[in-house]
């Protein structure tokens, strides 16, 4: 019987076809709780969708330390892993996909509705002008991601956008959310710009942070990083995107239209 890695879009309102195929058909349907956050993807969807199926919340353990069980209970029953947005955009699902083609174990990825899309498009900028996406994960004890920084730099050197992924770490009850993000990113640039002496860019850059991206709650706030972390939003998955040194006017036009920027054609 082969292993199903289903994406599940943004939210239950962007499940394809496929995916209500595969659920439906299914005798176990374990849903990841630790990559991301799709609302309205829970047991409860799963139940309707399937009365028949097991259903199990899927842990960073059993996705990561003990991906083979799941591969091996592929042999012998159908098995779909329900993912938040696209389910290759996280190494840990290539790995079981991976694990899966290792085993000898039938193994497909259906793909959804991309979080990290949805997250452009919010913002109207033009796609081909990102650079490099990036991680901003908490800072802790002897450790600080000062690589975020240097990669929105080096993009920003490029005359490019950067989307900024934020730590979710779901296991733990945190989610990183905009404002937070920004306090983050502007004090690791404040401690990096004094080591190296360069020129800190993010602070007079303009920003938009978006909110549940692709969902009837999405939401986008678009301006100075002041006027970005003073905004209110609705729950995470958040995300950020630093802006481009100079911006089309195509693009000023939709983050003022799209995401209320107040700064936006200031010169």
């Amino acid at each position: 019987m082969p292993l199903y890695i289903v994406g599940a879009g943004v939210s239950s309102e962007y499940l394809t076809l496929r995916a209500l195929q595969l659920i439906g058909a299914a005798d176990k349907v374990y849903i990841d709780v630790y990559t991301s956050i799709a609302p309205g993807v829970d047991r409860e969807l799963v139940r309707r969708l399937n009365p028949r199926a097991e259903i199990v919340e899927a842990t960073r353990r059993m996705l990561e330390d003990e991906a083979w069980r799941l591969v091996e209970e592929a042999r012998e029953r159908s098995v779909v892993l329900l993912v938040p947005g696209d389910p290759l955009h996280a190494t840990t699902h290539v790995a079981l996909l991976l694990e899966a083609r290792r085993r000898g174990v039938e193994a497909h990825a259906v793909p959804g509705v991309s979080g990290l899309q949805a997250a452009v498009d919010a913002t109207g900028l033009q796609v081909y002008r990102f650079g490099k996406t990036v991680t901003l994960v908490y800072p802790e004890e002897g450790f600080k991601p000062y690589s975020t920084v240097e990669t929105i730099w080096a993009n920003q050197e490029r005359g490019l956008h950067t989307l900024v992924l934020l730590d979710l770490r779901l296991d733990e009850g945190r989610a990183m959310a905009v404002p937070e993000a920004v306090s983050i990113l502007l004090e690791l640039e404040k401690e990096l710009a004094r080591e190296t002496g360069r020129e800190p860019q993010i602070r007079s850059a303009l920003l938009a942070g978006v909110a549940r991206a692709g969902t009837s709650e999405q939401h986008c706030v678009a301006g100075t990083p002041e006027e970005v972390a003073s905004a209110s939003y609705p729950p995470p998955p958040h995300s950020l995107v630093v802006t481009a040194p100079r911006l089309h006017p195509v693009e000023e036009e939709a983050l003022r239209l799209l995401c209320g920027c107040r700064s936006c054609g200031r010169g």
